[in-house]
């Protein structure tokens, strides 16, 4: 809850919307999610397991896109660095995240799958959710990739927006 009351405040202060982005350590999808927001390309390496850990390893995952993605990337992590603060909620460590679904009554939409991405509104309720479906890449072969279309993941991404101001 934390977290989540902190990005209200700043986003609050900087007129902004709170993007959550539910998920966990573990998911491949969350952290795809977040590299492509932060404008990385090309190459995504990922540590999974907390130090220590005997299950702890790296995986690293190539894009290959078949042109140049830099000003994709660029137009997305500018859109997203100057109209939303990211409440990143790990369901397995954060001991209450279940709570900011409770409150922003987002539960109603969520199935259970992770990354759970949705926008609130200046109230603070679910305001609109990101559908995978439309913006995700996959490639389940020898190179197995997952990604995101970033022309795709920035109009989902302005329309959460919308739909957070409206």
């Amino acid at each position: 809850m934390a977290i989540f009351t902190q990005a209200k405040l700043r986003a609050k202060q900087e007129g902004k919307t709170v993007l959550v982005s539910y998920g966990a350590e573990w998911c491949i999808w969350c952290h795809v999610f977040e590299a492509y927001i932060h404008g990385d390309v090309e190459k995504f390496t990922y540590t999974f397991g907390q130090e220590g850990d005997e299950k702890r390893y790296t995986h690293t995952m190539r894009e290959r896109a078949n042109r140049d993605v830099s000003e994709d990337a660029y137009n997305l992590k500018k859109y997203v660095s100057e109209n939303f603060v990211l409440a990143h909620i790990d369901y397995e460590h954060s001991p209450d995240g279940d709570d900011v679904l409770t409150q922003t009554q987002a539960w109603d939409a969520f199935t259970g799958g992770v990354p759970y991405i949705f926008t609130v509104d200046a109230t603070g309720k679910d305001a609109a959710n990101f559908d995978h479906d439309v913006a995700e890449v996959r490639r389940d072969t020898d190179d197995w990739y997952r990604g995101y279309d970033r022309i795709k993941l920035l109009e989902q991404l302005q329309k959460m927006r919308a739909a957070a101001q409206s």
